[in-house]
């Protein structure tokens, strides 16, 4: 069985006023949620170190070092631990390409509904999804499709959110007048047209729902 994720916070922000106004936000929702604060990505690791969140939100302009670099270094060592980016400015080209990283990429300011939303998901979805692969993963030998489809739907998931994210960013324009930005939104779009054509064939098969 797949253990319940922690329902702590990490907040990773050097300003202490920001820190403590998501602190309240989070605790306006309907999640009990246990709310530990970092100034630095120092502090960061430590932290994490001696009580494992169950998310980190993480302000990626910090004092100390890279937003980005300390998310490759809690992934390195914490691959499972959600990550949410809370930033002022739009990711870069360079931002898109490792956005996978992470579980959602806010702007400030962050809105309530927007920040609880983030939040839920980075906490209960890929728990909900690894327990249905999990699930599906033990009659792999009598129906390895429903495996790869559910694999698929992760997958797709994923690529969702960076394509609307992308869309969120980047206006027509910026998108017409840069080939990098085209290239990378064209890619998604051919992924999940691909995954939704698979996805229609997993559910017309007759061997997946006989």
């Amino acid at each position: 069985m797949i253990p319940k994720r922690s329902s702590s916070i990490l907040i990773v922000n050097s300003k202490p006023d920001i820190s403590e106004l998501f602190a309240e936000m989070l605790l306006m929702g309907d999640g009990e949620y246990i709310i530990n604060i970092a100034k630095t990505g120092k502090e960061c690791i430590k932290a994490m170190e001696r009580n494992l969140p169950g998310l980190v939100l993480l302000d990626i302009e910090l004092a100390d070092t890279s937003g980005w670099e300390l998310i490759e270094k809690i992934k390195s060592n914490w691959q499972e631990i959600p990550v949410i980016i809370v930033s002022s400015k739009p990711p870069s080209i360079e931002d898109i390409k490792r956005i996978s990283l992470v579980s959602d990429y806010l702007m400030r300011p962050v809105t309530l509904d927007g920040l609880l939303m983030a939040v839920k998901d980075a906490l209960e979805l890929p728990e909900l999804l690894d327990q249905c692969l999990g699930r599906v993963n033990k009659y792999m030998e009598q129906d390895g499709s429903m495996y790869s489809l559910f694999l698929l739907l992760k997958q797709n998931i994923s690529d969702r959110k960076q394509y609307i994210l992308f869309k969120q960013l980047y206006s027509n324009n910026d998108q017409d007048n840069g080939v990098e930005t085209k290239l990378i939104l064209d890619n998604l779009k051919v992924r999940i047209t691909k995954a939704r054509d698979n996805i229609e064939y997993f559910k017309n098969s007759r061997v997946l729902f006989a």
